[in-house]
Formats: structure tokens, sequence, C-alpha cells
């Protein structure tokens, strides 16, 4: 039984910050075992946070640099998540990146924080750039792992994953079919800035005030939800179609994030 001791790094859409987690790995008997060994949750620091924000716009040569920037500073974190947990012995890091573009409908997809100025300062090898071949090949590039969670999860009939957007990954015919629900903390923590709070914490505000069903009615009429086809979301979609709604309600913001 050889293991494999792997660091996952990944940056939500929800801009909140890091997470970190370092795994061992093994196989016996055709199946695959997992155990986690440490966690670890960096938020990000404000100028992080406002300058990831604003990576969206800015023009192509900025764009490469904020890559390597981003990469570099992920390398850090690494680094600083290994020395304070005291972890040996990796074989790998595996980062995600942070998503900035994600148009699987026109056959593109980039996530931020470039895995060779990882390795650059961490000296571990590293794997990255998860999307862009499913994409190339005609999927979605969401939800993430689908295969993963099959294989770790065979238990469950499917796995829900509950981040910037919600996404579900479940065996149908055979096959294993993902594909994005909606969005949550993505929304939900751009409402709670209106009111002075990174994010409702235990639901609380969304447990203690109404659902405005006018509102409901009119995010669940939208397009994408009458095509049960196998698709994702990204933060161009949510612009154009989930906040001119909530902006032209006249309502208090704890009932937009209870709704």
């Amino acid at each position: 039984m050889h293991k494999k001791r792997i660091i996952g790094l990944m940056s939500g859409t929800s801009l909140d910050g890091i997470d970190l987690a370092c795994v061992d790995f093994w196989q016996d008997d055709k199946k695959i075992n997992w155990e986690i060994i440490r966690t670890q949750f960096y938020a990000y620091p404000k100028e992080w946070k406002e300058a990831i924000a604003q990576v969206f716009y800015l023009d192509a040569q900025s764009l490469l640099a904020f890559d390597a920037a981003l990469g570099n500073y992920f390398g850090q974190i690494i680094q600083s998540f290994i020395f304070e947990k005291n972890i040996e012995n990796v074989d790998f890091i595996a980062s995600h990146g942070h998503t900035i573009f994600h148009r699987p409908d026109l056959g593109y997809t980039l996530q931020i924080g470039h895995g060779a100025h990882i390795f650059s300062s961490t000296q571990i090898p590293v794997i990255c750039d998860f999307r862009k071949q499913d994409v190339a090949m005609g999927g979605q590039g969401a939800p993430l792992v689908p295969i993963g969670d099959k294989l770790l999860f065979a238990e469950y009939q499917a796995c829900v994953n509950l981040g910037g957007f919600a996404n579900i990954s479940f065996d149908e015919n055979n096959k294993r079919i993902a594909f994005d629900i909606c969005p949550v903390n993505f929304v939900l923590n751009q409402l709670c800035e209106e009111i002075g709070k990174e994010f409702d914490e235990n639901g609380e505000i969304a447990k203690n005030n109404e659902v405005n069903a006018e509102l409901l009615e009119q995010l669940n009429s939208l397009e994408f939800y009458q095509n049960p086809h196998p698709k994702s979301l990204a933060k161009e979609w949510v612009d154009k179609n989930i906040f001119p709604i909530l902006i032209a309600f006249d309502i208090v913001t704890e009932q937009k994030i209870a709704t």
C-alpha cells in the first residue's frame, strides 16, 4: 500500500478566502481510500479581495501579471500551511485557481493563480488547470470533480456542493451526470455586504426574514431553470440575469437574502 500525500487548494467564487487540505490517498482492492491530515482556511486580506474582484476588468497584460502574482501568493500561503501544521513528505499540490472567466458555451474558461509560480515558491510538483480539457471536449468544466465524487463517496446517491454556486453529481444510466443548480454564496455574500456583513453566518439572516413570493417567482422563471440539460453558471450570467432583478425589487436586503 503506497500512500500519496496531496495538498489541495481552493479559492472560491464567493471571494472569502483560501481553503487548504492535506489528504493522504491510497488504493486497495480497487477502492480508493483517503484520510484528511490537516486543514486550514486563510481569509483574503482586504487588498487581495478587492484586487481579485477587479481582475475581470483588466487588460490582457495586467491579467497575466496578476495571474503570476496570485500564483506566488498561493505558494506563500501553502508554505505557511506546511510550516504551521508541521506537514512533511508532500507528493503533489493540487490547485484549482480562482475562476475569472467561464464560458463553456463559447469554448473557454480561465482560472488564475499560475501553477508554475506555486511550484517556484514551494518546489513541490503542482497539478493545476483542471477545467480546460473538459471544456475543449464539449463539457461544461463544472462541477469540478464529479468523478472524484463517484470514487470517494460511492455510498451516496448524489453529491451536492454549496459554494459560490450550487452543483450536483449523480449516476444516471451508467453515466456520471453533473451540473450547476443555481448561484449561492456569490449572490448571498454580495447582498450581505450591503448591510455591513461579509456573509450570512449560520444562515441567521435568511432564517429570520420572510421569503418574497413575487421575487422568488421571477427568479425561478429565468430561462436557465426551464431547461434541464446539464450546464454551468458563472459571474457573467449572474451579473446579467440575477442582480438586475434583485436591484429592481424595492424590498429590504434581508428579504432578498431570505428569498
